[in-house]
């Protein structure tokens, strides 16, 4: 039987990985210890494979993307560093029972070879610096509705509960991207209204304040992560929950997250 382990979100802004930043990294100090946190915390519970949940790569409108095959591999060329590479081993087994019963079920689900986006790549850089031998299943998110991402993601757990071995979350997702005139977007004051809510919510573990966030906060506040966390409770499943964030800060104009959210 397959067990579920726990959930941690982090972000994944590229310039934190020190080649790229060049220094400018150290501006998001906070981001990287929390970040080191989550990688020693996976490492403690030793699980087998990594459930990615990213907003990048390979969306589709009406539907989740899952990589399939024996490995995948990527790199950060579209940020100028192609020599920045990455190869994982995928957990075929247990991606083939996926994709069984999306099928049985009628799932919204496609399954593709393709290559790790930087929601991917980003995480797994410091995640590997701890714990390399780990499998991993990846799942780009569809621009479904939240209750919608919330029902696919508990089938997913009644699937990989049935399968074999541990596995821990991982959520990909930065939140606001509007926190400063300097940023992405620009500055919306709803973007700091959507971190605070976000925040507050994985503290609590109050699922039900996330997945009836209204749209008129978290469509102006220019995020990426809330369809991926939905998602990623969902496949953690019902029950009681605890929760700590470890770090947020916001030194670019995108807020940074890194939690940890698990079952009692």
């Amino acid at each position: 039987m397959g067990q579920i382990q726990g959930m941690f979100i982090v972000p994944h802004p590229p310039i934190l990985i020190s080649e790229l930043g060049k220094g400018k990294e150290k501006e998001a100090q906070r981001t990287l210890q929390g970040m080191k946190e989550v990688a020693q915390k996976i490492k403690a519970g030793n699980p087998d494979t990594l459930v990615l949940i990213t907003p990048h790569g390979a969306v589709h409108q009406n539907k989740l993307a899952f990589l399939e095959g024996e490995e995948t591999t990527g790199d950060l060329r579209e940020f100028g560093y192609p020599h920045l590479k990455m190869t994982k081993e995928l957990d075929a087994k247990n991606i083939e029972g996926l994709k069984e019963g999306f099928k049985e079920q009628g799932l919204p689900g496609v399954f593709i070879e393709e290559s790790l986006d930087h929601g991917a790549f980003v995480p797994l850089h410091f995640i590997e610096k701890e714990i390399p031998e780990t499998k991993l299943i990846h799942i780009a998110i569809g621009m479904l509705g939240l209750k919608e991402l919330y029902d696919l993601g508990l089938k997913i757990q009644e699937i990989l509960e049935a399968g074999e071995g541990a596995f821990t979350i991982v959520v990909s997702g930065d939140l606001s991207h509007r926190l400063k005139d300097e940023g992405p977007y620009g500055y919306d004051e709803r973007g700091e209204e959507f971190d605070r809510r976000i925040i507050n919510a994985i503290k609590r573990c109050n699922v039900a304040d996330i997945m009836n966030m209204p749209e008129e906060i978290y469509g102006p506040a220019g995020e990426c992560g809330l369809r991926p966390i939905v998602l990623g409770f969902g496949i953690l499943g019902e029950g009681k929950l605890t929760s700590r964030v470890l770090s947020y800060e916001g030194p670019f104009g995108v807020g940074y997250m890194n939690a940890w959210v698990q079952k009692n």
